[in-house]
């Protein structure tokens, strides 16, 4: 019964179809201008295999104050899912958000969502800061490429929370050390908060720095973590672990010694890695323990968990083949040791009071994490404990073998890869990626898709530097990967009770197909049954303009379904039935929303990150126009003045209202009026104004304060429905416009400072007869450019070829045989230091990675 009940619990967890989702990128950093390129595995969270439900991905961008920058729907195509992001080239320099979902992962948690931070960096920068620290107030200095202060400059700040809410401003003139003093928010406000600085460079430019504020005095955190959970009282040792984390969350390297309840130290403990430590304790009855934690000239005490009655405690010890395990207190009547590997149960033993040790061997278990509980009678754990399960002799390997150990400016490049375990050969489709190691400095203590599925995405909380753990497998590596057993939890789903499945009644559905859904009414609110609809979708260019249907059931509910848009199109959907005279009353549901995000992992610190971007400049070489990692915009600086020749329309706000010409057109859709409008024409970038001189600048068009994208939405008014139209718009000196916008974009941002704003009158909306709802179009596929010099004619071309990444292929096919080959060219580096790197999940479904120098 207790056997049936818990694998049933277990078969439930399956049946919800989780998913994990991860990004292979081509590189770690980036430049503005930029493009990042990706290969994501999206694979069922329980067995590692690609055969998931959803067809479609969604990949975000965010800055570092929680903005979104840019995102992208991707579909998948025949081989899974492979795009690129372009990284505007007026992005600010610093650290972003890269997180990635699909529409079924809305119905667990966010943070099993894939998140990595990126550092995106300019070679070119006229201005740099630093950031020091008084008590009240955070001083930020700011000196030019030679290192002068910009002393003397008009400058002022606003100061937010971490959540973007103002917390205040100022204005001031920098110091002769070119410094300006923020100050600082209260110690509950001042996580996360952040200045934006503008300072006044001539008088028509300011140039802008986002800094965040790190505390001037460092504090700690620390847990301290009983294996198993309880301290029992025994005779028994105890291992007791903990983890020290700043308020960032990244690792705290601690020291520091126990006391009882009589002030006597029982115990002294030290951190061993990344902040983790542990201790043995033998903890009595009725007594009480407190820590004393030092970290440089810090300290703080924490009390640890109290030694409860009639607790227990499951303790175990890792071999080569086996795990002994032994329960500490007492065992729980009718107790059964279970384990399972991401949600797969491989393990069921009645244990008793008498048989308080034992031994579970590990030859039949897969790689990764072993979530063991030891139950009760009602399938409640009483304790619990993580094993991370190494297979060190099957792991996949790669070989990779060039054809030459050296190759010179623009040579072709051949290299045949492998792949097996042991003497088996794997097949399947990987992505490859090989990189300037010279200009992108790897990083092999990050995550990559070996410790992200087999790892970090089941445990809660941050796992710092990831990839430290598989290194090697040696001693010292595998007890360091039990510190993080010991002190993170199991994160997928929660095992509360094994016995008991709560009901999952999921919200989103899995995104075959994109759809949109709703509900017909009637005047009185009431469902309209067998009612037939009618949809005409328009992307606002004319082409590919279609019709769908679809009818009602009998309470109303209608789907529209079967679409396939690359771009943003709206709907359009009459009020009317097909008597035209009873009026519906149309209502959308939403389909999949874009959560807001939280951060899983720390930001660089504000000196570390200077350090790491400053790295960037210096191995950057200057722009080229290939796709690399050096097509980057000057500082930030927005234009403010004012051009004395621009034309009247060229003003910064101006009010339209000319009623006469109003009601001589009265009856011309306000779509076909915006169009007309002087000094509006459409271009590749979407409507644009003339701003004289041959320069245009892309329009956001507002609709009583909303921004709406594209001006299709307007076909639904005439210009009998106008009140009146206001343009703001920033004067520009002249081309490239890049150098002077800031990064916000066009569809999302409320500050875009070119603007068309339509406000209708009063009684203009209840006279719209139609729905309007508008679908997220995917982006269709894009394939990396990879320069062939195969002739003396191309070999001869004087465009300087300054890749960082020489060659992308997200779909290596290695045959059943395991073997594959790639061929590639060189940039212009002679003899350059080429490194590859190889992810993907095998058809078998073993995850395989290498990183290695391709020699």
């Amino acid at each position: 019964m207790q056997d049936s009940g818990i694998q049933s619990f277990f078969d439930a967890q399956a049946a919800k179809h989780p998913e994990k989702l991860y990004l292979h990128l081509n590189q770690p950093y980036y430049g503005v201008g930029d493009t990042i390129w990706f290969r994501a595995y999206l694979t069922d969270a329980v067995t590692h295999r690609p055969d998931t439900l959803s067809n479609f991905i969604y990949v975000d961008l965010y800055d570092r104050a929680k903005r979104l920058v840019t995102s992208r729907k991707i579909k998948r195509d025949s081989m899974g899912f492979a795009n690129c992001l372009p990284l505007a080239d007026t992005l600010f320099s610093g650290e972003y958000t890269l997180r990635a979902y699909t529409g079924w992962m809305l119905n667990f948690d966010a943070s099993g969502f894939f998140q990595k931070n990126i550092v995106i960096g300019q070679n070119i920068s006229k201005v740099r800061h630093s950031v020091t620290y008084t008590d009240k107030r955070m001083v930020v200095r700011f000196l030019d490429r030679y290192e002068r202060p910009l002393s003397k400059k008009e400058a002022s700040f606003d100061l937010y929370d971490k959540n973007g809410k103002h917390l205040g401003s100022g204005t001031q003139r920098l110091s002769s050390t070119g410094a300006v003093l923020v100050p600082l928010p209260g110690d509950s406000a001042s996580r996360g908060a952040y200045a934006d600085i503008r300072i006044s460079i001539r008088e028509d430019s300011v140039f802008r720095r986002t800094v965040f504020i790190e505390p001037p005095r460092a504090s700690f955190d620390i847990q301290f973590l009983p294996e198993g959970g309880e301290l029992v009282g025994s005779d028994m040792p105890q291992i007791v672990a903990f983890r020290a984390v700043r308020p960032d969350g990244s690792p705290a390297e601690v020291q520091g010694y126990l006391l009882n309840g009589g002030n006597d130290t029982v115990a002294r403990f030290r951190s061993e890695h990344d902040g983790m430590g542990r201790f043995l304790l033998t903890p009595r009855e009725s007594e009480s323990y407190r820590a004393i934690a030092f970290l440089d000239t810090l300290s703080v005490s924490v009390s640890l968990p109290a030694v409860r009655d009639n607790a227990c405690a499951l303790q175990v010890v890792q071999g080569n083949r086996d795990i002994r395990y032994r329960i500490l207190g007492k065992v729980p009547a009718s107790g059964l040791l279970v384990g399972h590997t991401r949600g797969v149960c491989c393990l069921l033993h009645p244990v008793d009071a008498r048989q308080n040790t034992g031994t579970i061997r590990t030859d039949s278990l897969p790689e990764g994490i072993l979530h063991l509980l030891l139950t009760d009678s009602t399938g409640c754990p009483r304790t619990e404990r993580l094993v991370y399960i190494r297979k060190p002799g099957s792991t996949p390997r790669f070989t990779v073998r060039a054809d030459k150990p050296a190759y010179g400016v623009r040579e072709k490049v051949r290299a045949d890869i492998s792949l097996k375990r042991g003497a088996q050969p794997l097949s399947g489709r990987f992505s490859v990626s090989i990189t300037d190691a010279d200009a992108v400095k790897p990083d092999s203590l990050s995550d990559h898709i070996y410790t992200y599925l087999l790892l970090t995405s089941d445990l809660k909380g941050y796992v710092h530097n990831p990839g430290y753990y598989f290194l090697d497998d040696s001693p010292a590596r595998q007890h360091s990967l039990d510190l993080v057993m010991l002190t993170h939890g199991w994160r997928r789903f929660r095992t509360d009770s094994l016995f008991r499945t709560a009901p999952f009644r999921p919200k989103f559905f899995f995104e075959h197909g994109q759809f949109f859904s709703g509900r017909v009414n009637n005047m009185f609110g009431k469902g309209v049954g067998e009612a037939t609809l009618t949809a005409f979708a328009s992307r606002g260019d004319g082409l590919g303009d279609r019709a769908f249907t679809a009818t009602t059931d009998s309470a109303g509910h209608f789907l529209f379904e079967g679409l396939d848009f690359q771009d943003t199109t709206v709907f359009l959907i009459p009020f009317y039935n097909k008597k035209g005279k009873i009026p519906y009353e149309i209502h959308f549901e939403d389909t999949y929303y874009r959560p807001g995000l939280t951060p899983l992992a720390p930001y660089l610190s504000e000196t570390i990150r200077e350090k790491r971007l400053e790295e960037v400049r210096r191995a950057s070489p200057p722009p080229t126009g290939l796709d690399s990692l050096t097509t980057y915009q000057i500082d930030e600086v927005v234009v403010h003045g004012r051009d004395p020749n621009a034309p009247a329309l060229r003003v910064e706000k101006r009010l339209h209202k000319d009623t006469a010409q109003f009601a001589k057109l009265s009856t011309m859709s306000l779509e076909k009026y915006v169009q007309h409008f002087p000094g509006m024409k459409q271009m590749p970038l979407g409507w644009c104004i003339d701003m004289g001189g041959r320069m245009s600048v892309p329009l956001q068009f507002r609709l009583n304060g909303e921004v709406i994208m594209g001006t299709e939405f307007l076909n639904l008014y005439t210009v009998r429905d106008i009140e009146y139209i206001r343009t703001v718009l920033m004067p520009m000196p002249g081309p490239p416009l890049r150098e002077f916008l800031p990064y916000l974009p066009i569809g999302t941002s409320p500050d875009y400072p070119c603007r068309f704003e339509i406000y209708l009158k009063e009684d203009a909306q209840g006279k719209r007869r139609f729905g309007l709802y508008r679908t997220v179009g995917y982006i269709p596929g894009a394939e990396f450019y990879h320069p062939v010099y195969d002739t003396p004619e191309k070999l001869a071309n004087k465009t300087p070829d300054r890749r960082t990444t020489l060659y992308w292929e997200p779909y290596l096919q290695l045959g059943d045989d395991g073997k594959g080959s790639i061929e590639f060219y060189t940039n212009d580096k002679n003899k350059s230091r080429l490194e590859i790197v190889i992810e993907g999940i095998a058809a078998d479904g073993s995850v395989c990675k290498t990183r290695q120098r391709l020699e």
